[in-house]
């Protein structure tokens, strides 16, 4: 399949990356500009997992970003698991590393504001050499160039791939928001079989009163009632907990539905819940339709002075860390 779209991978068990991108400073005054989407004041810089990686297996999740001088995201490197850990399924992750620059979209209300992304996504399989060690090969690496229309809140509605055939109606779009929605939100996917046909792949949120995805359910027909697909992650939250002003740091839900999705959470670019994750739970069907699920608990969430959060563990007390940039 030529797209990013991984109906199993879950915010239980994402994958890492290798090393830093950081380089010489090389600021375009003329892209990174003042009328584009302001920086955040507080942004999430690194996440890192206190798992031991073992040979042969898929690290755990993992991002760094750089920062221009004017503390937007210059570059990211993001590694996140494929597959779930279970037997069958390959130790496989996808790589996307990439710079990012920044635009504004004159005459457009609802999205006046762009950032672009330009580098690659690369698949890699980890496997176990006959010494023991452990070791990885590429199954391939495919371009990026993205464009994200982005609204007046700084959120994400659509992402457009200059890589891809263009429409009659512009660049091909591979995510698509549903800004309207009161009950629901929709997330419209091209995504490509082996012969290069489109196959159009909807997924549907389900949300709570206040707003929280309570339930990602992906569907393989534009028929969202009749069609109920095969994979969905569920969360739960502690409603004696609300957000306030806090800003959460979590592996990515939505990997179950697209790799483009889950770094809109990392880039901060789509609503943080507005209550603390408690548990959540991915649920997939296996090749003779057996439904497995395999869940996780979100406890002992620590946050600095800015109310960042900076750490949290799972039912196995084992450390998730993110390290923060605070604009001053």
């Amino acid at each position: 399949m030529k797209h990013l779209c991984f109906a199993f991978s879950f915010i239980l068990f994402l994958s890492s990356c290798q090393k830093n991108l950081a380089s010489k400073d090389e600021v375009n005054t003329a892209i990174v500009a003042s009328e584009a989407n302001s920086p955040l004041k507080s942004h999430s810089l690194t996440f890192t997992s206190d798992y031991l990686v073992k040979p042969g297996e898929v690290p755990p999740f993992t991002f760094t970003k750089t920062l221009y001088s004017d503390a937007r995201v210059k570059t990211i490197r993001m590694l996140s698991r494929k597959n779930p850990i279970y037997p069958g399924f390959k130790s496989e992750a996808e790589e996307i590393i990439g710079t990012f620059t920044y635009g504004s979209l004159p005459g457009n209300q609802l999205t006046p504001h762009a950032a672009y992304l330009k580098g690659t996504n690369e698949t890699w399989e980890y496997y176990k050499l006959p010494s023991g060690a452990g070791a990885r090969k590429s199954l391939g690496r495919k371009a990026i160039n993205w464009r994200f229309k982005l609204d007046v809140k700084g959120f994400c509605r659509v992402i457009e791939d200059y890589n891809l055939p263009p429409t009659s109606y512009g660049p091909t779009i591979i995510f698509d928001s549903n800004p309207n929605a009161t009950d629901n939100s929709y997330l419209i996917k091209d995504s490509y079989d082996s012969n290069g046909n489109v196959e159009r792949k909807f997924g549907f949120f389900a949300l709570d009163q206040y707003g929280n995805i309570l339930r990602f359910q992906q569907r393989y027909s534009s028929d969202l009632v009749q069609n109920p697909g095969e994979s969905s992650f569920v969360i739960t939250y502690d409603y004696n907990i609300p957000r306030g002003s806090k800003n959460y740091s979590f592996i990515p839900t939505q990997n179950l539905v697209c790799q483009e999705f889950s770094l809109l959470e990392v880039m901060q670019w789509v609503p943080q819940p507005t209550h603390q994750r408690k548990t959540g739970a991915g649920v997939f069907m296996l090749p003779n339709h057996t439904i497995v699920t395999q869940s996780q608990v979100y406890q002992n969430y620590k946050f600095d002075a800015n109310g960042n959060q900076t750490s949290l563990t799972y039912g196995d007390n084992i450390l998730q860390k993110t390290t923060w940039h605070v604009q001053n």
